[in-house]
């Protein structure tokens, strides 16, 4: 392989993992210093995010490839945002990840296979994509986007301790009705409720990780039963072309599979993360 950069036409050229990263931190600087005017950026960002990745990759990276990787970008955002307006899931903002129960989980993988990939898994550079991609509310640090204000709480307990949180009277006043409260008493009262919701908070997450073992479990034991399903196999390894691989660089993968059985079983046991990471470092052999 030459030490020299590699040329790559618009339909090779192929978003590893560490350039969609890179694109998102650059897009996300460019927004904060105002080159985001509108729902698009500047063409000068464009060119900005194609000359880094150039230079830190040693693939020849256009302008016009990272204005279309901004579609697919779109896409995975718009899949975000529908998916957490659906009843049944939760918003974990700490960890970035859409929550939901086992049930909801097969319920909404049945019906949209790749959606898997958002469910119960940290969505890394979530606050990023948000600026890069969603509609944004504030103009300085990582500011959140319309969808994130639409899932404010809305539990009487938890709006009642946001607002004391954020006002310096003891008094808030709705309409014409004013409620008064004993500054100590709200004080004692405040904490012990942080308290409980942090310990309820914990709990879920731990609650949440549990049900995903279990559920990872189940899929190996099933998957080790009988033989490979190479149909299944085929298919789950041409969606990735989704993330730009192209479809001779997916067979040759999918033929390796077919030669070892044991392996096969190992990639159709990975969720869309881990998948990424074999098949980059399969292909890396392949060079």
């Amino acid at each position: 392989m030459s030490k020299g950069k590699e040329k790559v036409s618009n339909k090779q050229f192929r978003w590893l993992p560490p350039m969609h990263e890179t694109m998102l931190r650059i897009l996300a600087q460019e927004a904060h210093k105002g080159n985001k005017p509108s729902s698009t950026f500047k063409a000068g960002s464009f060119a900005l995010v194609a000359k880094e990745i150039t230079a830190q990759f040693g693939v020849e990276c256009h302008p016009s490839y990272v204005e279309n990787r901004m579609r697919t970008l779109r896409t995975m955002w718009s899949t975000i945002q529908t998916i957490r307006k659906k009843s049944g899931f939760g918003w974990d903002d700490n960890l970035k990840m859409i929550t939901c129960d086992p049930k909801t989980y097969q319920e909404e993988v049945m019906a949209h296979r790749k959606h898997a990939e958002f469910l119960n898994k940290k969505i890394e550079m979530y606050d990023e994509l948000a600026i890069v991609v969603g509609k944004d509310t504030a103009t300085g640090g990582f500011s959140k986007s319309g969808v994130d204000l639409e899932h404010e709480p809305h539990n009487a307990d938890e709006s009642a301790e946001y607002v004391a949180d954020n006002v310096e009277e003891d008094v808030v006043e709705k309409g014409k009705n004013t409620v008064e409260s004993s500054t100590t008493g709200s004080g004692i009262s405040k904490s012990r409720k942080r308290k409980h919701s942090v310990s309820n908070a914990d709990e879920s997450v731990l609650t949440d990780l549990s049900d995903q073992l279990k559920e990872i479990a189940v899929a190996l034991k099933e998957i080790n039963r009988g033989p490979v399903d190479y149909t299944a196999l085929y298919n789950e390894v041409m969606t990735m072309m989704a993330d730009g691989y192209s479809e001779d660089m997916l067979a040759t993968a999918f033929d390796h599979l077919c030669e070892n059985e044991k392996t096969a079983r190992g990639f159709l046991a990975k969720n869309a993360r881990l998948r990424k990471l074999w098949l980059d470092s399969f292909l890396f052999t392949q060079l």
